[in-house]
């Protein structure tokens, strides 16, 4: 059975709001992680090309590792005092990491042409995190999208040839809590209203 428009409308609005909390108590199946990677290697990318790997990590160890190393989240605590903290969105039941692809041939480019380079993996990536969310969403589980903290030491911890350009968690958020309220520490997360965009017709 399709889904309504009024369905697409719903998990495009849910996929909004990322999921700072998890029901680690349950499981994923695999079906539905194995759809999650195919949405993220099968989805547009500039020429069809390879401009990222993915490493889909669900060992939970790693993902507490990955976890302590994403401090870097600005907030206001329960204090009224300015701190960071860790992005516990890292901590759902899959973590997605986007690593940076780069060719022999980059090393020759011009500066533009790096730029040009650059600018085609953080849109492949763009897009195919896209995918993971707005599909995530249709199955009915919480996302969160982190690019803080020690990037190079999780490059290094995960043995990346190169850069750590993005990474998503994806997993059952937990329904006795404020989706806001952050999986370890229980402070509130800041929210910010989704600014409207300018459409023109033509």
């Amino acid at each position: 059975m399709l889904m309504t428009h009024k369905d697409i409308k719903k998990s495009v609005i849910r996929s909004q709001h990322t999921q700072r909390n998890w029901d680690l108590e349950q499981e994923m199946p695999q079906e539905d992680i194995d759809l999650l990677i195919h949405a993220a290697t099968n989805c547009p990318s500039k020429q069809n090309k390879a401009r990222y790997k993915l490493h889909v990590i669900t060992n939970r160890d790693l993902i507490e590792s990955i976890h302590a190393k994403t401090k870097g989240l600005g907030f206001t605590n329960s204090n009224g005092q300015r701190e960071m903290t860790t992005n516990s969105q890292t901590l759902a039941h899959v973590l997605f990491a986007f690593e940076e692809v780069s060719s022999i041939d980059e090393r020759a480019m011009t500066k533009s042409e790096t730029n040009v380079a650059m600018r085609d993996k953080h849109m492949s990536v763009g897009i195919a995190a896209g995918y993971l969310n707005v599909i995530a969403s249709q199955l009915g589980y919480g996302t969160g999208c982190c690019a803080c903290g020690d990037l190079g030491g999780i490059a290094k911890m995960l043995n990346f040839d190169g850069k750590l350009l993005l990474m998503m968690g994806i997993g059952i958020g937990s329904t006795d809590k404020n989706r806001r309220l952050h999986h370890v520490t229980g402070e509130t997360m800041p929210t910010h209203k989704k600014e409207d965009i300018v459409i023109k017709y033509y």
